[in-house]
């Protein structure tokens, strides 16, 4: 009882710490590992795409994220419904969840009972929390979420918004391609504006779309607009 109270005060300190935003939450998520005997701790910043910015990790591995980003999280039919629920949710991917994402991603990184949290208010630059456990390790309890959900709503309240860091910048080509699906340009316009290949123009934009952490085109242009106005 004694460790799990200092444990407890030890993470409420690092909550309140004046600490740099990023290192923050690699301290906090290692806390919160000792605290729920977790094995893998991410936490992402929310973007105009989703939670899907400025991942840190705790025995992930970068090799693990940089694969999230560029192939994963477009299979990754688990992270969205958690977020709609804006709280802790306790997780044993199962049936219903995308066979590849469950395989190649959770299972070969060890992770297979989850625990994630989205706030209540979860948008731009929001943070969550995601705890897992390995196959060998138990599900998580309900009161495993009740001690998750309390850090994450102490986060929310007293840490402003973060704004999430911008991956490698766009090329001149891709800036040029962004202006134009922001202005409501269809693909084959595009090609014709630029006077490149429909095959060139889907390579540019896939680049477009790993480099901003966009889904889509709408949140490519939400991206480039929200930049062009800093």
């Amino acid at each position: 009882m004694g460790q799990e109270y200092a444990l407890t005060c030890e993470a409420i300190d690092i909550v309140l710490s004046d600490t740099p935003p990023k290192t923050k939450r690699l301290l906090l998520g290692d806390a919160l590992r000792r605290i729920l005997g977790a094995d893998v701790f991410a936490s992402f910043v929310c973007d105009s795409s989703g939670p899907y910015a400025d991942p840190v990790q705790l025995d992930l591995g970068d090799d693990a994220l940089r694969a999230y980003h560029r192939h994963f999280r477009h299979v990754d039919d688990l992270t969205p419904s958690l977020f709609a629920r804006r709280s802790a949710s306790r997780v044993t991917p199962a049936a219903g969840v995308s066979a590849e994402f469950v395989r190649d991603f959770l299972h070969r990184g060890g992770m297979y009972h989850g625990m994630n949290y989205f706030p209540a208010d979860a948008g731009p630059g929001s943070v969550d929390l995601r705890l897992w456990r390995g196959r060998g390790g138990r599900a998580f309890t309900e009161a495993d979420a009740r001690v998750l959900r309390s850090f994450g709503d102490l986060v929310a309240r007293v840490w402003p918004r973060q704004t999430p860091v911008g991956g490698r910048p766009l090329s001149r080509r891709e800036t040029q391609i962004a202006e134009l699906v922001a202005a409501g340009y269809s693909d084959r316009r595009i090609a014709a504006a630029l006077g490149i290949a429909p095959p060139t123009l889907r390579t540019h934009l896939s680049n477009a779309f790993a480099k901003t952490g966009a889904a889509n085109r709408a949140a490519l242009a939400a991206h480039h607009l929200r930049h062009r106005q800093k």
